[in-house]
């Protein structure tokens, strides 16, 4: 099982945690990191042998961080990284053949038991959550011509890909784009509504397997938390993850400098949106 996680290496501390929190709980894993290719070094030192290294700069179809920071939207050139690293979960699946499927898991989340990502039928399973952000559902509307039936969100630290099913959704994406530059590009370019983050790759993927392919994935729950910090301390005891794992099947280590988490939040407020 091909598992896939965009890191920097400033949050390497955490992601050395959840690598080692996949390969003892899911014993087929093989973790893959997306990261600079000047900090592989660093990764190798940290995780092992065991641990595939792809740069960033040649994963997604005619985009790189740098170019993508100077495209002018706003909190850019500091918010395009947490666009990029969503494109480079979705890029991972031109390693993959069409009836491959990948784990996205983010690299600061640490999994605490082990869990289950396809029914016995090989269903996916949706892991559904109670997060709801507008502009996430304005965006997948101009990308697909079809706002989500269903006010649910997908927002959940993971989600299991079904390569095909995803090189479709670039496709159809693409087709929105008469100027040719990519998936990626045509995101960017459809991005609706107000603030710092407009679009999420969790949200449009399993929008889109809802309404197209309704009949091959399953909604579930799963007990999960954000505040790992909080709960157990950095870094966390043995005996603290053994704690967190009888109430959570995996619990997210936001530092105050993710991506996705403190960067994101630390812009809005800068902005007075909050």
């Amino acid at each position: 099982m091909k598992v896939v996680s965009p890191c920097i290496v400033r949050d390497l501390p955490v992601y050395r945690l959840a690598y080692e929190s996949l390969t003892r709980n899911l014993p087929e894993a093989a973790p893959h990191v997306i990261t600079r290719r000047g900090d592989f070094g660093q990764f190798r030192n940290a995780c092992g042998s065991g641990l595939t290294l792809l740069d960033e700069d040649g994963m997604v179809p005619g985009m790189t961080l740098a170019e993508l920071r100077k495209h002018p939207l706003p909190f850019f050139p500091v918010g395009a990284g947490w666009y990029f690293q969503q494109f480079l979960k979705w890029a991972f699946a031109d390693t993959c053949a069409a009836d491959e499927g990948y784990l996205i898991w983010d690299a600061d989340t640490i999994l605490l038991r082990p869990l289950e990502f396809r029914d016995a039928e090989g269903r996916t399973l949706l892991t559904t959550s109670a997060e709801f952000h507008q502009p996430y559902f304005e965006t997948f509307e101009a990308l697909f011509g079809k706002r989500p039936a269903e006010r649910i969100s997908f927002i959940s630290q993971h989600q299991w890909i079904e390569a095909g099913t995803l090189k479709e959704l670039l496709g159809e994406i693409e087709s929105r784009n008469p100027l040719g530059n990519g998936w990626a590009w045509t995101v960017i370019d459809h991005l609706r509504g107000k603030g710092t983050n407009l679009f999420s790759e969790y949200e449009t993927y399993g929008h889109y397997c809802r309404l197209r392919h309704p009949g091959r994935c399953v909604l579930r729950t799963a007990p999960w938390t954000r505040a790992g910090r909080q709960l157990a301390g950095f870094p966390p005891t043995p005996a603290k993850l053994q704690d967190l794992a009888e109430q959570y099947a995996f619990a997210s280590f936001e530092s105050n400098r993710s991506i996705r988490g403190h960067c994101v939040h630390w812009l809005r407020k800068l902005s007075g949106w909050y």
